[in-house]
């Protein structure tokens, strides 16, 4: 759960600081200081939260690349469920 974490936060940063330097760009002789910070307080809030199924999702298949199954694991998933 730390990667998805550590994804989700590294992301979550990069879309602030897009927001944030595109934001200054657009206004740049009369930066709009009350529009920006809530643009950029929204564009964080909404990428941290709907970002972070997405950033777990990737670090389960970083983490399934990285160690694959065995055949001991596979073969435990084809079984039927008892019960």
């Amino acid at each position: 759960m730390l990667g998805a974490l550590a994804i989700n936060f590294i992301v979550t940063g990069a879309a602030l600081l897009a927001t944030l330097v595109a934001g200054v760009l657009v206004s740049y002789p009369d930066i709009a200081i009350l529009e920006l910070l809530v643009s950029t307080v929204g564009v964080t809030l909404l990428v941290g939260i709907f970002g972070y199924p997405i950033s777990y999702t990737l670090w389960l298949a970083v983490d399934l690349i990285m160690r694959p199954l065995d055949a001991a694991e596979l073969a435990g998933l084809r079984e039927p469920a008892k019960g």
